[in-house]
């Protein structure tokens, strides 16, 4: 190449080096502009953000601390000021349950008591509480082996079981006692009233007895009887089915959230505990929430309604081929400050009872007040020593 062509391609070239150099400047103040502003923009909402959760949270704390004091006055007008919801951090405590082997699984009942278990059982409401079941999955009523050869079979819920008192203290004990005959109690807790009835009909054919006697709480236990899974327990639901009502099967007793299968909510556990609006919301719109894991509760898709399986139960239980059949009403509420709906589900009962010729024996004709609620019932609704008493001789008088 001649010098002087080489000279002039040597000019071009530092030319355009000096261009591309330009242009690459030009853009990388271009990117740097770009990325300085999409930073400012991000610290810009960031700052956003955290003002607007420090104000919400700021809320929370107001709305936490105004509900705790609502609750604070409110007890204060019953004249038993309670200062614990504004003094410590925690508003309830949620009872987790032991299993101490109490119940075990059953195919057409879903749940029963343990034959041979025995054991003291301290527990919110239970204090020194002596529980045996006998050989034959009935609760004793205080002595073994039976002083009496068995008569009469009760049936029922945790009333009728004697939650919260011992053997010989639950009322189907006294009524052996005044009878002086043997009492079968068949009662377990969380039955309904038509489970309940399930299980008589399964002892009856066993074994005769001259007289049986129902117990149902109004109006908890018909409700019970549309649950496939109650507080951790499965059970057979009264439905519909292609052939009207009946009874569906028992579900998987290891379903995830059942007393043989929990799962822990520990968050969720935290919060209930220790915020009285977190509590109040999941009570309010979540009303069933398995807040410990272990006390998963469902309603069965094709549950009957209600007043169906009040009327079902009683038909079936006038058809019992026994003697004598007494259903026991019981409240868990002075019968002056029951809902409406128990009253309506009470006057159904007595007009089909009514119809069917059976005997009832109402405890609403003696439970009437506060007063009389104070001494008949303890910690948890279930009756004390002297309510069973009570329960006792009432049925006693006017039953048998």
């Amino acid at each position: 190449m001649h010098p002087r062509h080489l000279k002039c391609f040597g000019k071009q070239l530092r030319f355009a080096s000096k261009r591309l150099f330009v242009v690459l400047g030009v853009g990388h103040i271009g990117i740097s502009f770009k990325s300085v502003k999409l930073r400012q923009s991000l610290q810009r909402w960031v700052k956003i953000v955290v003002v607007n959760l420090l104000v919400f949270l700021f809320l929370l704390i107001v709305a936490e601390i105004l509900l705790r004091s609502i609750w604070t006055v409110r007890s204060c007008f019953k004249f038993e000021c309670d200062f614990s919801r504004i003094a410590g951090l925690k508003v309830r405590k949620i009872d987790r349950a032991t299993d101490i082997g109490l119940f075990k699984f059953d195919d057409l009942l879903g749940y029963v008591p343990r034959e041979g278990f025995s054991g003291v059982i301290n527990a919110p409401g239970w204090i020194n509480g002596k529980v045996t079941i006998r050989k034959s999955g009935f609760r004793s009523n205080g002595s073994e082996p039976p002083p009496l050869p068995a008569d009469v079979l009760v049936v029922g819920d945790s009333y009728t079981f004697g939650d919260q008192v011992s053997d010989n203290e639950t009322w189907p004990a006294c009524l052996e006692r005044k009878l002086g005959r043997g009492v079968d109690n068949g009662g377990v807790n969380g039955y309904g009233t038509a489970q309940a009835l399930r299980r008589a009909s399964l002892m009856l054919a066993e074994k005769t007895y001259s007289t049986i006697a129902l117990s149902t709480v109004i109006k908890s236990d018909f409700e019970r009887d549309r649950l496939s899974y109650r507080t951790g327990f499965p059970k057979p639901a009264v439905i519909h089915t292609n052939n009207g009502i009946g009874w569906s099967a028992v579900p998987d007793p290891n379903a995830p959230g059942t007393k043989f299968n929990p799962l822990r909510h520990e968050a969720l556990s935290f919060l209930y505990e220790r915020s009285e609006m977190f509590a109040a919301a999941l009570d309010q719109f979540f009303p069933m929430n398995n807040i410990v894991g272990d006390r998963l509760t469902t309603v069965h898709p094709n549950a009957a309604d209600e007043d169906e399986i009040v009327d079902w139960t009683l038909r079936k239980f006038s058809k019992l081929e026994v003697k004598n059949k007494i259903l026991l009403l019981q409240y868990s509420t002075p019968s002056t400050s029951a809902p409406p709906q128990v009253a309506a589900t009470r006057n159904l009962i007595l007009s089909i009872a009514k119809e069917l010729s059976l005997k009832v024996v109402d405890l609403s004709d003696v439970l009437r007040n506060a007063k009389e609620y104070e001494l008949w019932y303890a910690y948890g609704h279930h009756h004390t020593p002297l309510g069973n008493r009570l329960v006792c001789s009432y049925l006693f008088e006017y039953g048998f």
